[in-house]
C-alpha cells in the first residue's frame, strides 16, 4: 500500500508543475515572433526589388517613347532648323542614334516599309530604352511606330489684295477693302483711304513704309498662289486642257467690239484681250485665261460671276476667274464674283505684271499681282468661298500606328 500510494502522490505532483509548460510557451511565442520579422523583412526586400524594376521599366519605357518622339522630330526638321530632313531614312545603316548615358539611352531603328497609294513613302520606327545596371536588374522597353509621308494643308488665299511689290490706294474717300492685305514690299495711300479700312483687317508688309499701320512692317514674305497655265497636261489642274475641253481656246488676241459675249467656263486666250467701250463679255461659272495682257476699257461691260454650283474647293482651278501673264485693266463698272484675280508669268509662280482696277469695278475674292493700283470707286472684298481653297505644302511623316513590343 505504502508504495502505491508514494507512485501516486509523484504522478500528481508531476500533473500539477507548470514549470516545463512556461518554457514551452516562451519557445513558441519567440518563434512565432521570428517568422513573423523574418517574413516582414522578405516582403519589404521584395517589394522594394519590385518597386526598383517597375521604376526602371517606366524609366526604360519612356526612353523607348522619347526615341520615337525624337526620331519623328528629326526627320520632319530640315538640317537648317536643327534636324536631319524627311530623307533621313534613306540613310545606311539605319541605326540612330545612341544617346542618354553609357547605362541610361535608346536605341532606334528605321526601316522602309513599303510606300502608299501615291508612291510617298512608309517607314518603320523601332525605338529601344535600355537601363543597365540597376539594383536588383535591368529594365529594357521596345516601341515600334509605322509612319508614312503626308503634307501640310495651307490655304492657297489668305488675302483680299496680295502683292510682290507695291500696293498703292488712291482717291479720296478711296477705295473700298474689306478683308486682309499683305504686301512683300510697301503699302502705299495717296487720299484718304486709311480713314475707312475696316479695323478688323489687317494691312501687313515686308517693307519698311506701311500708310495703313506703320506698326506692322518687316512682316515675313508670302508667296504668291501657284498658277497652272499648261505645265502640266492633267485634267485636275491644267487650264489649257480644261478650255479645250470646253471648246474655249482662242489662237491670237481678243478684241471685243460692238457686242456683248455670253462665256461659260475656261476659255484660254493666246495673245491679249481687249474689251472696246459699248462692248462686254459676261461669263457664267468659269474663268478667263489670258497669255497677254489684259485691257477693259471705260465704257464696256466685263462680269465673271461664279456660284457655289461651279466652285469645287477639291478642284484649284474653280477659284480662278480672270488670270493673266501679263498686265490687267479693268476701267469698266464691273463685277467679278467668287473669283481670283491674278497676273502671273507662265512658270506660274513668277509676278511681273500689274493690275489696276477703278471706275467702279468690283471683285469679290482675291486680288494678287506684282503691283496692285486700286482707285476710287473700286470695291476688293474678300470672298468666304476663296478660304475654302488649299494647297498641298510641307511633306512630313506622321504616325499611322503604335504598339509596345515588350
Amino acid at each position: 500500500m505504502k508504495k502505491r500510494d508514494i507512485r501516486n502522490k509523484r504522478t500528481i505532483n508531476m500533473l500539477s508543475s507548470q514549470k516545463g509548460m512556461t518554457l514551452l510557451a516562451t519557445l513558441i511565442f519567440v518563434f512565432v515572433l521570428v517568422t513573423l520579422a523574418v517574413a516582414l523583412l522578405t516582403m519589404t526586400n521584395n517589394d522594394t526589388k519590385l518597386s526598383t524594376l517597375q521604376r526602371e521599366s517606366n524609366k526604360a519605357f519612356y526612353l523607348a517613347d522619347a526615341g520615337i518622339e525624337d526620331t519623328l522630330w528629326k526627320l520632319n526638321t530640315s538640317t537648317d532648323d536643327g534636324g536631319m530632313g524627311i530623307d533621313w531614312y534613306k540613310e545606311e545603316p539605319a541605326d540612330y542614334p545612341d544617346p542618354g548615358t553609357a547605362t541610361e539611352y535608346y536605341q532606334v531603328t528605321i526601316i522602309k516599309a513599303g510606300e502608299d497609294a501615291e508612291g510617298d513613302a512608309k517607314i518603320k520606327i523601332t525605338s529601344t530604352g535600355t537601363v543597365i545596371g540597376g539594383k536588383f536588374s535591368s529594365g529594357k522597353r521596345k516601341i515600334e511606330v509605322t509612319a508614312e509621308i503626308d503634307y501640310i494643308t495651307e490655304a492657297m488665299y489668305n488675302f483680299a489684295i496680295l502683292a510682290e511689290k507695291i500696293i498703292l490706294f488712291q482717291g479720296t474717300p478711296g477705295p473700298d477693302v474689306v478683308g486682309d492685305i499683305h504686301s512683300n514690299d510697301d503699302i502705299l495711300v495717296s487720299g484718304h483711304f486709311a480713314d475707312t479700312y475696316p479695323v478688323d483687317s489687317s494691312a501687313t508688309c515686308s517693307g519698311d513704309t506701311n500708310d495703313i499701320n506703320s506698326d506692322n512692317i518687316g512682316t515675313p514674305t508670302i508667296t504668291l498662289p501657284f498658277v497652272n497655265y499648261n505645265i502640266i497636261h492633267d485634267p485636275r489642274d491644267d487650264l489649257e486642257y480644261k478650255a479645250i475641253q470646253n471648246k474655249g481656246v482662242h489662237d491670237d488676241n481678243v478684241i471685243v467690239s460692238g457686242e456683248v459675249l455670253e462665256w461659260s467656263g475656261i476659255h484660254y486666250i493666246k495673245g491679249d484681250l481687249e474689251v472696246k467701250n459699248g462692248a462686254g463679255i459676261n461669263v457664267t461659272n468659269g474663268a478667263i485665261i489670258v497669255e497677254g495682257n489684259v485691257d477693259v476699257k471705260e465704257g464696256a461691260t466685263f462680269n465673271i460671276l461664279n456660284d457655289t454650283t461651279y466652285i469645287n474647293p477639291a478642284d484649284p482651278s474653280t477659284a480662278l476667274a480672270l488670270v493673266a501673264q501679263g498686265d490687267i485693266k479693268i476701267y469698266a463698272k464691273s463685277e467679278i464674283r467668287e473669283g481670283i484675280v491674278q497676273s502671273v508669268l507662265a512658270d506660274g509662280e513668277t509676278a511681273e505684271g500689274f493690275i489696276e482696277l477703278k471706275n467702279g469695278c468690283k471683285v469679290t475674292g482675291s486680288v494678287i499681282a506684282d503691283t496692285v493700283y486700286l482707285r476710287n470707286k473700286s470695291t476688293v472684298i474678300y470672298g468666304t468661298g476663296t478660304s475654302d481653297f488649299t494647297t498641298k505644302g510641307d511633306p512630313f511623316f506622321k504616325k499611322t500606328s503604335w504598339q509596345e513590343i515588350y
